[in-house]
């Protein structure tokens, strides 16, 4: 395994990436923003930036400012389409938006957040924050939840105890001990329901997708206005398809979507291995 101790590590390609990551950041990008967000050396990002804009993958404006080009999408494109089931993936996605008419999506579980890699949008929450690439905490929605709640105790404990909880809205879950709870109840009953944690006017419902060996590596949500339907209203009409969609894309998920240092899936409170 490359580390950055040993040969097979190479740091220029490291050093690169982290700039590309630190400009997918919104505001305005100069050589002393990205110098500052990815502690590298201001000549050192001065040269990975100037390469960027080279190959295509960024332009500098005439305000001294740089930003990532359209370009860039064909890295992630890359990793997208490079998945047998993404075009699967994408009817069924469709087909439950139509179904439940509400916002849906596709998430994987990295770092500490989970990542859209699908959604759907409806026209009752357009928001510019969500997107394909979206990254959003997984302690305070529901797919992260979906996806924490079925890892192994060892993946739990890391990412309990090294993730700062934070308050994002008046009903953020952010006790240690009440995110574990949580997590045993979207373990017992199969679907995670969070509402008004990470937008206290979203809530959302989600299921776990399992790869070939049973192992859950993502999750399928529906988003809907808070307010607009009580949880128990939701698990009679949203599970349903929620978890049909979901048994159309288990068995079928590549294993290497999933957590990195997942050991085993836990099913109804139980290891599987």
């Amino acid at each position: 395994m490359a580390t950055p101790e040993n040969e097979g590590f190479v740091r220029a390609f490291a050093r690169g990436l982290a700039v590309i990551e630190a400009m997918g950041r919104s505001g305005t990008h100069t050589v002393a923003t990205v110098s500052a967000t990815t502690a590298l050396p201001r000549t050192v990002v001065r040269r990975i930036l100037l390469t960027l804009c080279e190959l295509g993958f960024a332009v500098e404006s005439e305000e001294r400012g740089f930003r990532l080009t359209p370009k860039v999408l064909n890295l992630g494109m890359t990793y997208l389409t490079s998945l047998p089931f993404w075009g699967h993936a994408q009817r069924v996605l469709e087909n439950l938006c139509t179904q439940v008419k509400e916002s849906c999506a596709l998430a994987v579980f990295d770092g500490e957040e989970v990542v859209f890699v699908l959604r759907i949008p409806s026209p009752k929450i357009m928001s510019l924050r969500l997107g394909l690439g979206s990254r959003l905490p997984a302690y305070a929605t529901a797919p992260g939840r979906a996806l924490l709640a079925f890892q192994s105790e060892e993946f739990l404990n890391h990412y309990v105890e090294g993730t700062e909880l934070g308050t994002i809205t008046a009903r953020t879950v952010d006790s240690k001990t009440a995110l574990r709870a949580e997590l045993e109840t979207v373990l017992r009953e199969g679907y995670a329901w969070v509402d008004g944690e990470f937008d206290q006017h979203v809530c959302g419902m989600a299921v776990p997708v399992r790869d070939e060996q049973n192992n859950v590596v993502a999750a399928i949500s529906a988003n809907l206005l808070s307010g607009d339907m009580s949880q128990e209203d939701a698990v009679k009409t949203i599970l349903p398809a929620l978890r049909a969609a979901a048994q159309q894309l288990s068995g079928l998920a590549p294993a290497f979507l999933g957590p990195s240092n997942r050991l085993v899936t836990r099913t109804n409170g139980r290891s599987a291995a």
